[in-house]
């Protein structure tokens, strides 16, 4: 197995990308510190892991709050001694307005500082509290998910530009930060998914659904299927692949920068977006 003994923290990972990856790294010989919003979902993603023989720690709670981050990063090296994988999963975002007021900064700020929150000062603060364990062991791995809405100028069009704003961000702060742990052995990446069918791709396309006269008779999955196949114009591109992408295929792009195989990759992002983005 891959990853056999290594100490794997994993956050937002009660469902959809973060589960996929928990599981993936448990299915190679990870131990997990599984960090979700809520206990139900982190408890059920614990108890799945422990059924594959591995160790599993649960620590709920909003990783968006400072004492749960030092919390996570302190109970996972309590537990296991060390850590060796921080995979970033965070992420998401406030719901945008149907009808933006262009008359109220009010709700332009909640939705700004909401994304900021999620999307980039979140991962920004766990890469901060992990850093000095990673330093100090001289060896580690941080893996940030991203999106190509932070990279793609098509998904302007079905992100909110506060999402994307937020993501390019974390593209930056990932290329500086490998640049900057570099000399400790540290290796940072990302990886920008494209379009998965997760609870968040579902409220979009229902709020598509709902709101556009265009798309009025669709199901939110009959919304995201056209979306892949390019059948809205100026919206997006075909994929190149012609398939949709999936939790696992993220999970597997992780897992292959977090092994061996990838000790030799730094300050990159790896798109899974079944060719869309060449950027």
């Amino acid at each position: 197995m891959k990853l056999e003994g290594k100490v794997a923290v994993v956050t937002a990972a009660g469902r959809g990308i973060g589960r996929a990856i928990a599981l993936c790294l448990a299915r190679e010989g990870a131990n997990l510190a599984v960090n979700s919003y809520q206990e139900e979902t982190t408890a059920a993603v614990v108890a799945e892991i422990k059924g594959m023989n591995r160790r599993a720690l649960a620590l709920p709670g909003d990783i968006t709050r400072v004492d749960v981050i030092e919390s996570v990063i302190n109970s996972a090296v309590a537990a296991y001694g060390r850590i060796d994988i921080l995979v970033n999963n965070v992420g998401g975002g406030p719901p945008v307005p149907k009808e933006p007021d262009s008359g109220s900064l009010g709700r332009v700020v909640a939705e700004w500082d909401g994304m900021y929150e999620q999307n980039l000062r979140a991962p920004v603060l766990m890469c901060r509290a992990i850093a000095p364990y990673f330093m100090e062991q001289r060896s580690g791995k941080i893996v940030n998910i991203s999106s190509v809405s932070g990279r793609d100028t098509y998904t302007s069009h079905t992100s909110p530009l506060s999402y994307a704003t937020m993501k390019a961000g974390l593209l930056r702060f990932t290329h500086s930060l490998a640049e900057e742990l570099g000399p400790y052995d540290v290796n940072v990446n990302c990886v920008c998914p494209g379009y998965v069918y997760t609870d968040t791709w579902k409220r979009s396309a229902q709020r598509m659904v709902e709101t556009r006269p265009e798309y009025k008779g669709m199901t939110p999955r009959e919304w995201f299927d056209a979306l892949n196949e390019g059948k809205f114009p100026g919206l997006a591109p075909p994929t190149p692949l012609g398939r949709e992408q999936t939790a696992e295929d993220i999970a597997e792009a992780v897992l292959f920068l977090v092994s061996d195989e990838g000790k030799n990759i730094t300050g990159q992002t790896l798109n899974v977006d079944g060719g869309r983005n060449r950027n």
